[in-house]
């Protein structure tokens, strides 16, 4: 009785991680938004477009994708990260669809971009191994935690190479690959003389949100 118990907890158990591996690592579903086709008019546009039985089934697809597929994957993704197996399907598609990008400015003075020779003031600094992660996460994220230690650092290394600096500001920058059209997504700026730190998203920029 026991064997034949555990050999079907087993199958069970094999096909919940079959189940969760296709929903968390679905190809193709990973470009679809939730506000994909989220209306009449786009929904009839999309029909006019495509033609049926075509815009039938990917209404579909995109309507299983926001209600079932996205609010799963929302409650399981924790799963991945102890096995580190999150991966993104672009990074085997095209490439990168965006580029970003952390600038260093001084008093306006442009003196460090990411991979840019010519401005690369504390690129060895950033480019520390235990430092870069939080490089990375402040120019990708908005609220990432540790923005505002970033700005101490950058600020104490700038005060001690330009002792009369007034503004040292850190911009987070993106763009369609391969990056030659870079916009400013939001910065983050210390100004003299208690340099006390400030976030702000760029008023060009098409996405911002409140803080």
């Amino acid at each position: 009785m026991v064997p034949h118990l555990m050999e079907h907890l087993r199958a069970a158990l094999v096909l919940a991680v079959i189940v969760v591996t296709w929903i968390l690592g679905t190809p193709g579903l990973d470009f679809l938004r939730p506000s994909d086709a989220d209306t009449p008019e786009e929904r009839e546009a999309f029909r006019e477009l495509v033609g049926e039985p075509a815009a039938t089934a990917g209404l579909a697809i995109m309507d299983f994708n926001t209600n079932i597929r996205l609010p799963v994957d929302q409650r399981l993704a924790w799963t991945q990260r102890p096995f580190r197996v999150s991966q993104l399907w672009s990074l085997y598609r095209d490439g990168p669809p965006r580029v970003r990008r952390l600038e260093i400015r001084v008093d306006g003075d442009l003196k460090y971009r990411s991979v840019d020779p010519e401005h690369d003031w504390l690129a060895d600094t950033l480019r520390n191994r235990r430092l870069r992660p939080v490089a990375e996460s402040t120019v990708i994220q908005y609220d990432a935690h540790n923005w505002e230690g970033l700005l101490r650092l950058v600020v104490l290394r700038a005060r001690e190479t330009w002792p009369d600096a007034q503004v040292v500001e850190l911009a987070a920058t993106e763009g369609p690959f391969p990056g030659d059209r870079m916009a400013t997504k939001y910065t983050m700026t210390a100004q003299a003389p208690d340099w006390a730190p400030a976030h702000a998203w760029d008023p060009r920029w098409p996405h911002r949100r409140k803080p």
